[in-house]
Parts: C-alpha cells; structure tokens; sequence
C-alpha cells in the first residue's frame, strides 16, 4: 500500500506537491477504510479521491507514480540515451524529485530519486524492518565531468563485494532498483522493486482498453468457475440484463488487434517453423441476455460502451480483492451511471483486505455520499499564480461532519472549481 507519494518538478507540478494517504484521528468508517501498520504504527487509507478544475493537475499525479514505476522496471537502459522526463516549464533546468513510502510484505520502506533529463542525480532506499528506520542503499552524483562518478552506501542492502560491484556499474540513466535484475540477489532492494512490480498497477485512463488486466488469468483456466461466478455475478448486479457469461477460446490475427495491444504483441512474439506467427491464442466472451426463448447473445465488444467498461472494472476488482494490488484510475466515472459507480466503490471498500483505489474525477455527486466518504480521503488540485499544481486534502478545511463536501466544493469555497467568464458573445450584435 501507498504510505505518501510526493512528486516536485514533473508536467504542472512545480513545487513538491504530497498525497498522504496517512489516515487522521477521524473513526468514520474506519473498518472499511483503515489499515492498521503495526511497525511503525501507521494508520493508512485504502482509498483516495482526486477532484478539480480541468487542467489543475489531478492526472499529472497519477502520472508522475506510473512514471516513477515505469522507470525502476525499465530493464535495459543506454547510457547515450536521455532520461525522458517532463518538467515544469519554466523549471527545465532543475531536476525532477519523487518520493514514495509504502508498505510490501510487512515491511514499510521510503524511496527516494532525484534526476534530470541527463543523469539520475539521486537514489536511496530506506525500510522499517524493526519498526525503526535503516539505510538500505545511497548513490549520489558527485561529478560529472569524469564520466557521471556516483557515491554509494550500502548499508543495509545484504550484498557480497562482487554484487556491490556489479551494481555500481548502473549508468547515470539507471536505477539501482532497475539494475537489480542483472544480479541474482534475494534481500530489500529486490523486495522494493517487487512492489513496483507486483503490486502497483499502471494507470486506468478513461479511454484504455485495459490490455493490462489479462482477463485469461482469472477465466480462462478457472477450474472451480470461483472468477466466472464473479464476473457474472457482479455484471448481474449491475442490472444489464445479463444472464450467463460464457469463454470461448479462439485464435485471434494480430493485425486485427487494437494498436497499444499489438504492439506489445509484436515484441514479444514467438516465431513457429522459423516464421512469426500471424495470430495469438485468446479467449471470446460471450454474453446472454433475457432468458429462454427470448434470449440472446452477444460477444463482448458488441456491448454498450457502459457495459464494456464494466466488465473491464470487475477485471480491476479482482486485480483489488484477490491480488491486493493498488489501482490508479484516471476519471473513474467514464461510460459509468452514477449509481453504478457507488455499487463498485462500496464493492471494494467492504471486500479489499489491502487493496488500494486512487481515483480522479469530475462527478461531484461521490461527494455527497456521506456513508462512502472520508474527508481525509478527498484531495483537491488547484492553480497556483504560475499556473503549477496545488494539492490540499478536504481533511484541512474546517468543515464539521455534516457540512456536505459537494456543496462547499461546488461553490469554489474548496478550491479546484474552473472561475468561468459570460456566456455572451462578445462580436454579436445585440439585434
């Protein structure tokens, strides 16, 4: 789970903004929403909400984590190559700073890195073995001249003198949790890219097609039908009529694909008889709607957007309650009914055990929902003078417990409202 996530010098956000998923004094619906850390005693929200003006910043924070991630998984890495970053743009020639502190296998560790487009500048790894915490590794740039020189500690990373060796050949473009791969190596820095890995997903953007959640894993070899029964299960719960699911394995030509899935494709696919197969092994899913003779069918992409969606959210629930993963999800509330969109939180809020939801939107409506709501859970971007992002939780605000967050939030006394101009049209005659 995300402790605090802070990102300082990245697209809109200039100066350091934080997420602070650390849950306040508050007791409201603390069986759903709180995880308790018992070293360091740290109580942590498994949900947090995003809301603000268009263009103040709400998905460049999701973005700066998915780029954080992005780059510690990157495997390869040439040195000729520039880091590719986005600053603020007045501040290109500072570097760009990201902070994360999380809590993976009962362990809380805090990584810190700091770069620029030329050269990572600094990396250290901290954690909470004992409930106190200890340096696991620390490499700083000292000169650049002289073929990018780093200094390094090493603490508490475990390592031999070869491993200690071989690590401290990562180029200046490279993380050390990236270069971790090339050694085998079982100790804190594996286990802090494990989470990058195995835990955090890459962000849910209105319009992706989801090729991340590989639907294959939970229904194609589903023995017991336990993730059929779900997926059903839920889609009937969300009254489209939909009586039975059905998966049919077929074979897919890849030209056929859409273009962010066949690109993965093409990369990774094998060669059969010396050739590179035009086609991929994928499952079909069929949908029956109505009952006996009035019923029929149809396969999943002749669905309704809405319905589509949906599905693909019940794919990310399972990501939720069955993996614990942590979810970022850009404008939750895209193709999806405003009812439907509280059954899917209240969904996860009573089931996830350690899961974690971090979403953005524009639906002020979830704000009115009193018995689904934290203050400390809802975050609000703004505009600073020079148009950077500003970040503040609603828990900051002086509001008492049954003030509704929507209507402060809607009359601009929150902040993160657009401040609109006249609907005239100045050039029109008044004729």
């Amino acid at each position: 789970m995300i402790i605090t996530f802070s990102v300082e010098n990245f697209r809109s956000i200039r100066d350091k903004v934080c997420l602070d998923l650390r849950a306040t004094t508050d007791k409201t619906l603390s069986d759903y929403y709180v995880l308790e850390i018992p070293k360091p005693k740290i109580s942590v929200l498994k949900m947090a909400m995003l809301y603000g003006a268009n263009a103040t910043g709400k998905t460049n924070i999701l973005l700066a984590l998915d780029w954080l991630q992005s780059f510690v998984l990157k495997k390869e890495a040439n040195k000729e190559e520039p880091i590719n970053i986005e600053p603020f743009a007045l501040d290109e020639d500072k570097p760009s700073k990201f902070e994360v502190q999380f809590y993976h296998n009962s362990i809380v560790y805090h990584y810190q890195l700091e770069l620029d487009r030329k050269a990572l500048l600094f990396e250290k790894l901290t954690h909470y073995p004992k409930g106190r915490e200890a340096l696991v590794f620390e490499r700083r740039l000292k000169n650049v001249a002289n073929d990018y020189d780093y200094s390094y500690s090493w603490t508490g990373a475990e390592l031999s003198s070869e491993q200690r060796k071989n690590l401290e050949l990562a180029v200046q473009n490279q993380a050390i949790l990236s270069k971790i791969t090339s050694i085998k190596y079982s100790g804190p820095i594996q286990y802090a890219r494990d989470w990058f890995r195995e835990t955090l997903d890459p962000i849910v953007k209105p319009k992706s097609e989801l090729v991340m959640y590989n639907f294959n894993s939970y229904l194609k070899k589903d023995e017991d039908c336990k993730n059929l029964r779900f997926f059903l299960d839920q889609l009937k719960k969300a009254d489209f009529m939909i009586n039975e699911l059905n998966v049919k394995e077929e074979e897919i030509p890849v030209s056929t694909l859409p273009a962010e899935l066949r690109e993965l494709i093409l990369k990774g696919r094998k060669k059969i008889d010396g050739k590179e197969s035009d086609t991929i092994k994928g499952i079909q899913f069929l949908l029956t709607h109505g009952k006996e003779s009035d019923s029929f069918q149809l396969e999943l992409g002749e669905e309704s957007a809405g319905t589509i969606r949906y599905f693909e959210f019940i794919g990310i629930m399972c990501e939720l309650i069955r993996k614990n993963r942590i979810v970022p999800i850009d404008e939750i509330e895209s193709s999806l009914h405003i009812e439907l969109q509280l059954h899917y939180i209240e969904l996860f809020l009573r089931n996830a055990q350690r899961g974690q939801l971090i979403f953005t939107s524009h639906n002020t409506a979830l704000l009115n929902e009193r018995d689904l709501l934290r203050r400390d859970a809802v975050w609000i971007t703004d505009r600073n003078p020079d148009g950077s992002t500003k970040l503040t939780s609603v828990a900051d605000f002086s509001l008492r417990k049954e003030h509704a967050i929507d209507k402060f939030y809607r009359r601009g006394l929150l902040g993160g409202v657009p401040n609109l101009g006249t609907t005239y049209l100045e050039d029109e005659d008044e004729g």
